[in-house]
């Protein structure tokens, strides 16, 4: 049986290879969009949320600089992928929601696809309690890189 220290440097080596390959990926699929990858993570992250955020909301989220956000809002606009309009609750503030529909590769094909459709093949490979496991554990680690809330 593997020790905890054999099992961790296990999950360390095999993650720094999933990061790698993660980064590597959605630069190359940015690119198939028009854009740069940090333009697609920011729309990546509007998409997640699922409702506008205003600027500053995505900055935060992002941990990128206000100046940052909003030269990269200028670009998803452009590229119709993004919106800005004025806050329903307060005119005084802008919202940015994604265009979901503008989400796709120049050939309408959703850039992701093909990797949630290997994903969902490695998934059949295990059971409901191990992607549970899996699941937590991701979960845990996506937490602990989170800047604490304010």
């Amino acid at each position: 049986m593997s020790s905890r220290d054999d099992v961790s440097a296990r999950i360390l080596d095999a993650m720094r290879d999933v990061i790698a390959g993660a980064v590597l990926t959605n630069e190359v699929i940015a690119r198939s969009m028009g854009l740069n990858v940090v333009d697609l993570q920011t729309l990546s992250v509007l998409l997640r949320v699922g409702h506008p955020l205003s600027p500053g909301e995505l900055a935060t989220r992002t941990q990128l600089p206000p100046s940052t956000i909003t030269r990269i809002l200028d670009r998803l606009e452009h590229a119709g992928l993004a919106r800005r309009s004025p806050d329903p609750s307060d005119r005084r503030r802008v919202v940015v929601e994604s265009l979901e529909e503008a989400f796709t590769r120049p050939d309408g094909q959703d850039p992701y696809a093909d990797i949630v459709e290997g994903m969902n093949r490695l998934h059949e490979r295990f059971s409901v309690e191990e992607l549970a496991v899996v699941a937590r554990y991701l979960e845990a680690v996506r937490d602990m890189g989170r800047p604490p809330s304010r």
